[in-house]
């Protein structure tokens, strides 16, 4: 995401805006160098033996260029085309935010309602959680996406609302004061379906055909609250498949493994639709079908902290500005499907890319699309893109290993050397890093396009600068311990976390600690700092009684805090 500003004065920005749209703008390109240019942006998913994307450019309420690139099934060998049907996850909330919108417009609700007067079975942590927190990301409560991955729900396991909402009512702790941060959770879109059912009468699925989705044409979209149910032209998903130490690197379409979870949760996803169908939505916002002008306005009216600072996010939907223009947008990733709507309404131009590989990136290839279509300046990551590989002794690239932390969110990047090159090891996977200079490095199908280094000296702890989505990240190295067999020791045990329904088992394997996983090999727990390791995106804190022992553990994963496990 490209960083995002907001008008402090009106009448002077709206005329900057007016500039600069009409100076960004480039003598028109021919039809055919739009398509050529656009072939050049999605040219690495142009393969019959790959997953790939769907793009569509809508322009002036039409549709002005559609195309697919690479495969909806590698099984059957069909392409994608323009009535492909993909899984756009969390794009689809703007479709929950319209309907909870919808209901308010018919009386039956406020958006600064509590929440606990349609869903009583949430706790009462002593603040009021409104529905607008709800859906601006500011509740505080935790994502239950990754409550149920801590609770051992894995993504091919059957889960249902009932058991969301059970776990939701377990949770002893907020992560912060309603109104107080923006955290994004996916627990606040879950439960505005939850309200919208128990309000309405009808499952959302049943709401948004009724009051969206038919109204607007889109046939072929629904919510889908049932994974059982076949889908004509659905694209199926894939991820990479893991390379097995030891054996061949696998070929053709035996590189990719399907990616289709089984959780029925709809909310915060799980909108099925096609690239004509987003055209008919996207129109809407310019010639309301659904709602008025002053409905779609609120849809994009970006949310204030109680401190009265502003936010991008506002009803399902962020909002900003790039190169002079206001930009409204929303991605997506659920299972291997990857998905961005970006509108630039100022320009009544948008783009639409679905993609079905776990590692595309619709985000930036929408933007450079966006840009090519409205003759705007290239865009700086695709051109660092294509700097040539540096040649870096090993010395030079392994002083940079080791674990470095984000300050203000808590999130970790691991650096470690694997087999003569660098590797990134973030979002619970691994990524090379190609050098492109003396301390930078290039980071391969990853949402980070860049990484460098540098020594902040005068005993300062050594900083990693990230580059994805135009935004530019600190990270602090950690002083790491290195704890030796008799304090691993002390760590393992049986942990008991309430909150999950679920025990915790940690042993010490081969001289490092372990947490035992019924259906896979024992994951090895990372140091970090004294009584603190690192499991991928999980941070295990220890904590110790008045005795100097261990009683207990609580886990960080970035949208859940300290969610605490007491020993038994």
């Amino acid at each position: 995401m490209h960083v995002l500003h907001f008008p402090l004065r009106p009448l002077a920005v709206a005329l900057a805006l007016v500039a600069a749209s009409f100076a960004a703008v480039a003598a028109p390109a021919a039809p055919a160098e739009l398509e050529a240019g656009t072939d050049r942006i999605f040219a690495q998913w142009n393969h019959p033996d790959t997953p790939g994307c769907g793009v569509a450019v809508f322009r002036d309420g039409a549709v002005a260029f559609h195309k697919g690139y690479g495969q909806a099934n590698l099984e059957l060998g069909v392409p994608i085309g323009a009535d492909t049907v993909f899984d756009i996850g969390s794009t689809s909330k703007q479709f929950t935010a319209a309907a909870v919108l919808l209901l308010e417009r018919d009386g039956r609700l406020s958006l600064d309602d509590d929440v606990r007067k349609y869903v009583p079975e949430l706790p009462d942590y002593g603040r009021t959680i409104t529905l607008r927190h709800l859906l601006q990301h500011t509740s505080g409560l935790r994502d239950y996406l990754v409550l149920q991955l801590l609770a051992g729900i894995a993504y091919d396991d059957y889960s249902s609302d009932r058991q969301t909402l059970d776990l939701l009512a377990r949770q002893k702790a907020l992560n912060f004061a309603p109104g107080s941060e923006y955290v994004y959770s996916n627990t606040g879109y879950f439960l505005a379906a939850e309200v919208v059912k128990r309000v309405s009468g009808k499952p959302l699925a049943q709401f948004a055909r009724e009051r969206i989705f038919e109204p607007l044409g889109m046939r072929d979209t629904r919510y889908r609250d049932d994974h059982t149910l076949p889908v004509r032209g659905r694209a199926s998903a894939y991820s990479k498949a893991e390379t097995q130490p030891g054996k061949p690197q696998p070929a053709g379409i035996e590189r990719y493994r399907i990616d289709l979870p089984n959780w029925d949760q709809v909310g915060d996803g799980s909108v099925l639709t096609t690239l004509a169908d987003l055209q008919r939505w996207d129109e809407n916002f310019y010639r309301p079908v659904v709602g008025d002008a002053a409905f779609l306005a609120r849809l994009q009216q970006p949310g204030k902290l109680d401190s009265g600072e502003p936010i991008d996010y506002a009803l399902g939907l962020m909002v900003g500005e790039h190169d002079g223009l206001k930009i409204v947008k929303h991605g997506g990733a659920w299972g291997g499907y990857r998905a961005q709507l970006l509108r630039y309404p100022q320009r009544h131009l948008s783009v639409a890319a679905l993609c079905n590989a776990a590692h595309a990136d619709p985000d930036g290839m929408a933007q450079r699309t966006a840009a090519l279509w409205l003759g705007l300046p290239s865009e700086p990551d695709a051109a660092r893109a294509q700097r040539a590989a540096v040649a870096l002794p090993a010395a030079a690239m392994q002083r940079w290993t080791g674990a470095y932390r984000n300050p203000k969110t808590g999130s970790l990047r691991r650096i470690q050397w694997n087999d003569g090159e660098l590797e990134l090891h973030a979002f619970g996977d691994s990524f090379a890093l190609r050098p492109a200079g003396k301390a930078e490095f290039e980071v391969e199908d990853s949402p980070i396009q860049a990484l460098s280094f540098r020594d902040a000296g005068r005993g300062r702890p050594r900083v990693l600068v990230q580059q994805a989505e135009g935004e530019r990240t600190e990270f602090e190295a950690l002083a790491v311990a290195a704890p030796d067999a008799a304090a691993l020791a002390a760590y393992a045990g049986d942990y008991r976390c309430e909150e999950l329904g679920r025990d915790y088992r940690l042993s010490v394997i081969d001289g490092a600690l372990h947490r035992f996983d019924p259906r896979v090999a024992p994951p090895r727990l990372e140091p970090l700092e004294r009584d603190s390791f690192t499991e991928d995106a999980i941070t295990y804190r220890f904590q110790r009684g008045a005795d100097g022992k261990i009683d207990g553990v609580s886990l960080d994963v970035g949208r859940v805090r300290d969610l605490r496990c007491q020993r038994r």
